[in-house]
This record gives C-alpha cells, sequence and structure tokens, in this order.
C-alpha cells in the first residue's frame, strides 16, 4: 500500500478493538499533546504488536504513520516506538493483503519501515532524549537491511553523552551482532 492508497480496515485483526478505531489512535501520536501521544501509544502496541504477537492491523498501521510523518516531515518518539514494536513482533504465517495480493505482514511491515527511514533518521539532529531512544532500539533491528546504519550510529556517538551515549553504544554492539549473526540477540 502506498500513501493516499485507501485503506480496508474491515479486513485485519487487532488484539481486542475493531481495527477501525485504531486510526484516530495512530493519529493522536502525530497531533496529540504528550498525554494523548502515550496514550495512542499504549494502545497501539497492545493492538498491532503485543508481547511478541503481530496482528494483522499493524500494516495498515505501519502505512498510516509512513503517510502521517511525510506529510509532517517528522516522526514522534511514540510513533517511533510503535514501529520499533511492530519490528519486534512475529506471527509465522499471517499474511495481509496489499494491491489485491496477499503478502507476510511482517515483512511488509519491514519494508516500509525501511522506506520511512532516513526520514526518522533526518529526525535525531536536535532530538528530544526519547526520540534518540526509540530510534536506537530500533536501528539494530534494520541493520542487516540497511548498510548506512552502523556509519550514521558511528557518526553520532561522538557528539552524545549521559544516557544517549549509553543508547547509541548498545545499538552499535546489536547492530554489529545483527550484521554478524543476521539476526537480534
Amino acid at each position: 500500500m502506498t500513501p493516499g492508497q485507501a485503506r480496508d480496515w474491515a479486513g485485519v485483526t487487532a488484539m481486542s478493538v475493531p481495527a477501525a478505531g485504531l486510526v484516530p489512535k495512530v493519529e493522536a501520536l502525530f497531533d496529540g499533546d504528550a498525554g494523548a501521544r502515550g496514550g495512542a501509544e499504549a494502545v497501539l502496541y497492545v493492538q498491532v504488536a503485543n508481547q511478541g504477537q503481530l496482528y494483522s492491523a499493524a500494516a495498515p498501521c505501519v502505512d498510516l504513520i509512513a503517510e502521517l510523518a511525510r506529510e509532517r516531515g517528522r516522526a514522534t518518539a511514540e510513533a517511533v516506538s510503535v514501529l520499533e514494536a511492530v519490528l519486534n513482533a512475529r506471527t509465522p504465517g499471517l499474511t495481509v493483503t496489499v494491491g489485491g495480493a496477499a503478502v507476510d505482514a511482517a515483512g511488509y511491515c519491514r519494508r516500509r519501515i525501511l522506506e520511512l527511514l532516513p526520514l526518522l533518521l533526518d529526525g535525531a539532529a536536535g532530538a528530544e532524549p526519547r526520540y534518540l531512544r526509540e530510534l536506537f532500539f530500533l536501528l539494530p533491528q534494520l541493520a542487516d537491511s540497511a548498510p548506512g546504519i552502523l556509519g550514521f550510529l558511528r557518526e553520532r556517538e561522538p557528539g552524545l553523552d549521559g544516557e544517549a551515549l549509553t543508547w547509541c553504544r548498545e545499538a552499535l554492539e546489536e547492530a554489529a551482532d545483527v550484521l554478524r549473526d543476521g539476526h537480534m540477540p
């Protein structure tokens, strides 16, 4: 699915709420105040990627996150957190319909997140600590598909201190493990 393409929310599953009810939550990741963004993040985490279980609603949620991030020229820490949760989740055999064809849900979400990666990386310049933390949690999972991730982390490391430096170093270590072992540690 590409940005602007109609979404069929009726055919997807979430943990317990009607999938169409997730649209306002995704929008709140971008348009809400801090409390609304945090609440939306919590709901989306549970509904699309709960405890490692990926639900098919993750695909249109990732699409909408990508579309809204591009429209606004940025993502929020809460949106990056939801993307990271989606990357962490797996449900073998789960498919979603995209353009009339059934595709692997996890693979589709990963491709869409990779397409969004340049915008996410651009958002790191001058970002709040929470954004950096969520980005540094997300990046190692993509290291085997995006060769510039190690370079990005190495470039950021000298300008960081405190917790941000710790997160960056952990991300560097995990990204190197992914490249060496082919999966997250």
